[in-house]
C-alpha cells in the first residue's frame, strides 16, 4: 500500500532520530534539495541527503537552545507537494527571540521526498534572528580523522573482521559482520561501570564505508557511527563521524562529548594506528 506523504515525513524524521540512512534513503532521494531563505547563516538550498541531515543538525542545536513553542496551523497537500504553516515563537534566555508564521513546502516524486523550501511572513526578522543567534554545534558530530601506512582493503578489514576489531577495539565483542540489519551486542566496563552495547549494521558500502547505530543497556536514545575510507595515493585516510552524543544524559560523565571524543582519538589515533603499522 502507498504511504501517504505525512506518512514519508513521519518516516524520514524517525530515520533521521536514529542516524538511520538507509531508512532515510527508503523516504528521501539522494538528490534531495533542501532551501532556506534569506540573508542570514544558515540560509541557502542544501543539496543531498548528507547536507540536508547537516542543515537539520545545525537547525536542531538553535532550536535546542531557544525552546520553542510551536502552533500547527494547517497542513494541505495536492498529488505532488504537502504544505505545513505554523506560528513559531521562541523563548530564548539570552533574549534573542522571535514570533512569526512560517510555512514548509515539501516536494514529493515517486514515493520519496525531493525537496523542502521554508517560507516566512516576515523575512526581514528572521534575517535578524539567525544572524543573531549562536550557531550551537550540540547536535553535530564528532568527527576523528586519520590516515594510515596502510591500504584500503587492511584498513577496511581491520574496522570489520570481528577478529581483528578484537585487536585494537573491543576484546569482549562477540561477533560482528558487515551486513545491513546485523545486530549483536556485548558488555565493556569502563569507571567501575558495565555497560552493555547494543549494535546494529544500517548501511555497508564494501570497501568504503560502514554505519551502525549504538545503543547503551537501559538507555533508550543512541548513537549512529560511520566510518568512510578513502584511498590518498596508497595510504588510506579514515573518517569516523559520531552522530548523536549530545541525546545522552548529560549528569553522566561517560557520556559526555569530551569523553566519546577521547574515545575516539584513542582508538583511531593510537589502537587502530598501533594495529595496522605495527
Amino acid at each position: 500500500m502507498e504511504k501517504t506523504k505525512q506518512e514519508l515525513i513521519d518516516l524520514f524524521f524517525n530515520a533521521y532520530a536514529k542516524r538511520d540512512v538507509e531508512g532515510i534513503k527508503q523516504v528521501m532521494s539522494e538528490n534531495v534539495t533542501w532551501t532556506f531563505s534569506g540573508h542570514n547563516k544558515v540560509a541557502g538550498t542544501k543539496k543531498g541527503i548528507d547536507e540536508v541531515i547537516a542543515f537539520f543538525d545545525l537547525m536542531g542545536g538553535i532550536m535546542s537552545e531557544s525552546k520553542p513553542s510551536v502552533d500547527k496551523l494547517i497542513i494541505a497537500e495536492n498529488d505532488t507537494y504537502l504544505i505545513e504553516c505554523q506560528h513559531i515563537k521562541t523563548n530564548r534566555e539570552d533574549g534573542i527571540n522571535i514570533e512569526h508564521d512560517v510555512s514548509v513546502l515539501w516536494t514529493f516524486e515517486n514515493g520519496k521526498i525531493i525537496s523542502g523550501r521554508h517560507f516566512f511572513a516576515d523575512p526581514a526578522s528572521v534575517d535578524a534572528y539567525f544572524n543573531a543567534v549562536p550557531l550551537h554545534n550540540g547536535n553535530q558530530p564528532i568527527i576523528v580523522e586519520q590516515t594510515y601506512n596502510a591500504s584500503v582493503e587492511e584498513v577496511w578489514k581491520a574496522i570489520t573482521d570481528e577478529n581483528e576489531m578484537k585487536k585494537w577495539y573491543f576484546e569482549t565483542m562477540e561477533a560482528f559482520k558487515p551486513e545491513v540489519g546485523f545486530e549483536t551486542e556485548f558488555d565493556v566496563e569502563a569507571n567501575g561501570q558495565h555497560y552493555l552495547h547494543q549494535w546494529r549494521v544500517t548501511e555497508v558500502e564494501y570497501g568504503k564505508k560502514i554505519t551502525y547505530n549504538w545503543k547503551f543497556g537501559g538507555y533508550k536514545d543512541e548513537w549512529a557511527v560511520t566510518f568512510e575510507l578513502t584511498d590518498e595515493n596508497g595510504l588510506t585516510k579514515l573518517t569516523l563521524t559520531n552522530y548523536g552524543v549530545e541525546s545522552f544524559p548529560h549528569d553522566n560523565p561517560d557520556f559526555s562529548r569530551e569523553s566519546a571524543t577521547e574515545g575516539w582519538n584513542y582508538f583511531i589515533r593510537e589502537r587502530l594506528k598501533d594495529f595496522l603499522e605495527k
